[in-house]
């Protein structure tokens, strides 16, 4: 589906990276301010500038407000659950790792940046004659997998038949940012522009679906913040190989915007439930508060051919309309304008409601 194309270069604006586990509420581990990506940017800028979206298929929201609280609300949410489980190669074998939390290094070949490490985490009880659910959760800025585990919290009332893969970025030197830990995220998304971990993310897929026992028809992927972006644009790019993704405080959705104008064409069907908040405060460079959720629904809006931006049905979860499904999409397409409360950090129902949303296909 063609777009149109706004670009508009907004100032860089470098923040540090995340620095471990901080207080928040309730004693959860909260992620710094830079985990979004080491700046705000868009094409020719940073992995996240200010800039408009395109209007990308039902429509946009405008007049700088937050636009999920105009919606219809019309019908119910999508059934999604069906099919049999696949089986991998490594159905049958034994598991090459303990149960619980290991790292673990792949070859990921010199187009993804040789060798590459994430954190594995395998039931106590595996099966290997049982397919199972993958989950991959990227990190953000200058964490690594082992960190986001527990800020993610997905491992909470984890099911017997459920995997979890934290990818580990590179520390690299990108240009105008300086070093960072963090992700390429495609062809459109100068300065962090890269097909490396694309490739990685292949790779560790393989060996998992090689080695242990997965349902290649139900793996799905996370993120937050820069891991955010990279859970996007492996539902775009990677799109033929994760079923469903849950993107939480991610960036404009610069990394779709092709240099000769328009928008990428996504591989697959990638089901996508955007989540951002409502006074985000790690971008700072927004025309008005959510504005990049917004540019990331419409793209996911247009991308799934919905019947449009204003016609959605209320999930029931946080305050009226705060979690939509939109209505007559090839896939379930989801969007969570969430609570001010929580800024860039993600909101309280995001494990569990995202767990639930994966276990539904």
């Amino acid at each position: 589906m063609l777009r149109s194309l706004v670009v508009v270069l907004g100032a860089l604006l470098v923040t540090v990276g995340c620095g471990g586990a901080g207080g928040g509420s309730g004693g959860e581990t909260t992620c710094e301010t830079a985990c979004s990506g080491a700046s705000e940017g868009s094409s020719g800028g940073s992995p996240t500038t200010g800039g408009t979206g395109g209007n990308t298929g039902g429509g946009t929201s405008s007049g700088g407000e937050a636009s999920t609280s105009g919606v219809e609300s019309t019908g119910s949410p999508t059934s999604s659950t069906g099919g049999d489980p696949a089986m991998s190669a490594g159905c049958g074998k034994p598991p090459l790792h303990a149960a619980g939390g290991v790292q673990v290094e792949i070859d990921a070949g010199p187009e993804g940046d040789g060798l590459r490490g994430f954190y594995l985490s395998v039931p106590a009880n595996y099966d290997p004659n049982r397919p199972h659910r993958l989950i991959v959760g990227y990190p953000g800025t200058n964490w690594v997998g082992e960190q986001i585990q527990p800020y993610l919290g997905m491992e909470a009332g984890a099911l017997d038949d459920e995997i979890f893969v934290y990818p580990d970025p590179l520390w690299r030197d990108f240009p105008d940012w300086g070093n960072y830990g963090g992700w390429v995220l495609g062809p459109n998304a100068y300065p962090a522009d890269g097909e490396q971990d694309l490739v990685f993310t292949g790779a560790l897929l393989d060996y998992m679906e090689d080695n242990y026992c997965i349902d290649p028809t139900r793996v799905f992927a996370t993120g937050h913040s820069w891991g955010g972006d990279m859970a996007m644009v492996v539902s775009c790019f990677l799109g033929e190989r994760f079923r469903a993704s849950v993107p939480v405080a991610a960036n404009r959705p610069y990394w779709f915007e092709e240099d000769g104008g328009g928008w990428t064409q996504c591989l697959g069907a990638t089901a996508v439930w955007t989540m951002f908040g409502a006074e985000d405060d790690h971008f700072t460079s927004q025309d008005y508060s959510g504005q990049y959720g917004d540019e990331c629904r419409d793209f996911w809006i247009g991308e799934r051919d919905c019947a449009g931006v204003d016609v959605a049905v209320d999930l029931g979860i946080g305050a009226a309309m705060e979690c939509v499904e939109y209505t007559g999409c090839d896939q379930p397409t989801r969007y969570c304008l969430y609570d001010p409360q929580y800024g860039h950090q993600r909101p309280d129902y995001f494990p569990a409601e995202s767990m639930k949303f994966f276990r539904s296909f």
